[in-house]
């Protein structure tokens, strides 16, 4: 990935800005989120976790690090985990906060069977921001519309399998992997069974 090539959104970090971050990149620990977003399984973490994790992040506890992968645009078809991805970009853009609101609006308007590929239209994404305070404008309308972040989005994903994480959610506190569903395709674990799990 060459950022000289593309936009990359702010809150972006790693290799080519392949990693929306959240909370002081100089925090000691590094919480590591992969998800994606048509994916159920990643939905159910994100509802379960994000309000938990945005406060130790808030307190400076960690970093949030999100990778995104789009495997259900290639197995199921369509394009809506790159678009909505690209999205999610330009809500950073508009700051942590909102681009921390705008992931979880986007898990709660995740449409469903996943083959129903709502997230590749932008009215859709554009609906889902309609909840984050002060995000919808025009230049996050205009990002959206005209997809500036879809290359951008699209080397992110296929960066994702440098990581050597096969299937999402998945979890690392630092180097460290912590369990965020019960039983595979099954509940998120609760708040407090996450936050016990990592490791100090």
């Amino acid at each position: 990935m060459n950022p000289a090539d593309m936009d990359i959104p702010a809150q972006a970090t790693g290799a080519g800005g392949s990693t929306l971050s959240y909370g002081n990149r100089d925090a000691p620990h590094t919480v590591h989120f992969f998800l994606e977003l048509r994916d159920r399984g990643s939905a159910r973490v994100m509802e379960s976790l994000l309000d938990t994790v945005r406060k130790g992040a808030d307190a400076g506890t960690y970093v949030l690090a999100f990778h995104f992968a789009g495997m259900m645009d290639d197995t199921v078809g369509g394009s809506g985990s790159r678009r909505a991805l690209s999205a999610l970009g330009a809500a950073a853009d508009a700051g942590p906060q909102a681009f921390a609101d705008y992931l979880a609006a986007l898990f709660a308007a995740q449409p469903f069977p996943p083959g129903y590929d709502r997230f590749a239209e932008a009215d859709t994404l554009l609906a889902a921001a309609d909840g984050v305070a002060g995000l919808r404008s025009p230049d996050f309308d205009r990002k959206v519309n005209q997809g500036t972040y879809l290359h951008w989005a699209g080397e992110t994903i296929a960066h994702f399998e440098s990581y050597g994480v096969v299937g999402t959610p998945v979890a690392w506190y630092d180097d460290d992997v912590v369990q965020v569903l019960q039983a595979d395709d099954g509940p998120a674990v609760t708040p407090q069974d996450f936050l016990s799990r990592l490791p100090g």
